[in-house]
């Protein structure tokens, strides 16, 4: 039976703003199994990032705040809330980056441009391991010419600006991957890069992967990225999972009509014609409707999505739906 790394129950991610509450993430649950891969999808602004953000305690002060539920990391049988961790304590410290790592969506903003880029990996292996700086360089080196970047003694000793996009992403990914964490986040790993960069970060991932027995947590909007990559998938909208099932299920029997509306919108080869865009756009998450949220753009809604919020409902062991839809099935 497989056995979960990480477990996310009834998560709440709000920002406090002069509008006011802004609830990001709301009553999200989920795991994440030792070795597999879980998807995250859905439009901008549907709370992926903020998850992430949430589990590796970075959102941003003293705005972003996690208002309540659980997250819990398992460490050598060992269960640790990182929920109730102080965000800029040393428990956390110690679990970024040996335990958790995290490639962010844009290199360049991530990457600073007055250190060269073995400096920065350097930097994050010093920090989570007890090695000289002798050490750590060697190691930077071996990290950069693993993920794949070619002259790798050069290389380290240049500047972000020197480098083309997918190297930059590698050197994230080397920097995320240089103390060997059994849990990464990879947030639009392949945002901005063209097909041919983004099919040999792909490729990289999952011998990385494979060669580390890393659990890998991936967001994107792309559902391309997730069937290529993911082995389960969760669908997020205004904050909330809609949908959760195996990639198979999701492709082939998806449930939702949010997520039958993003895979009609993905092109498809030999077919012509135009494609079939989800109607009207994501509501203000400060004005959300009474109901369900995906009511006003639905062209299934019927008369308690207007009214009443769905529970999520069992479609079998490994899927379920938060839709009016299947109302009569087991809650859970």
């Amino acid at each position: 039976m497989p056995e979960n790394l990480l477990e996310v129950k009834n998560l709440k991610s709000y920002f406090h703003t002069d509008e006011g509450i802004i609830r990001a993430v709301d009553d999200v649950s989920f795991t994440v199994e030792k070795g597999e891969t879980l998807g995250v999808v859905g439009e901008s602004g549907c709370g992926k990032s903020v998850t992430s953000l949430s589990i590796m305690r970075l959102l941003p002060n003293p705005k972003g705040r996690i208002e309540g539920g659980e997250i819990r990391y398992y460490k050598d049988d060992e269960s640790i809330d990182i929920t109730s961790l102080n965000p800029h304590g040393g428990i956390i410290r110690s679990l970024r980056g040996n335990e958790m790592a995290m490639i962010f969506q844009e290199p360049m903003t991530s990457l600073n441009p007055l250190y060269t880029v073995g400096s920065q990996i350097m930097e994050a292996i010093n920090l989570h391991q007890d090695i000289d700086k002798k050490m750590a360089r060697k190691k930077a080196i071996d990290i950069l010419d693993k993920v794949g970047i070619s002259a790798p003694k050069k290389r380290v000793d240049e500047y972000p600006h020197q480098l083309s996009g997918g190297m930059r992403q590698r050197v994230m990914i080397a920097m995320a991957l240089s103390c060997d964490p059994n849990f990464l986040i990879a947030d639009e790993p392949t945002t901005a890069l063209d097909v041919t960069i983004e099919a040999q970060i792909l490729n990289l991932m999952r011998e990385l992967q494979s060669e580390f027995n890393m659990s890998i947590m991936i967001i994107t909007h792309d559902l391309g990225v997730i069937g290529e990559m993911a082995d389960r998938v969760i669908v997020m909208y205004t904050g909330k999972v809609v949908e959760k099932a195996t990639t198979d299920d999701i492709f082939y029997n998806p449930k939702h009509p949010y997520t039958k509306g993003l895979l009609k919108s993905i092109p498809k080869i030999g077919i012509k014609g135009r494609l079939a865009p989800i109607k009207g756009s994501v509501p203000n998450l400060l004005m959300l409707p009474e109901g369900c949220y995906f009511e006003p753009r639905c062209e299934y809604a019927k008369k308690i999505c207007k009214t009443k919020e769905p529970p999520m409902f069992k479609i079998d062991e490994k899927h379920a739906v938060k839709c009016w839809l299947y109302n009569g099935r087991e809650e859970i």
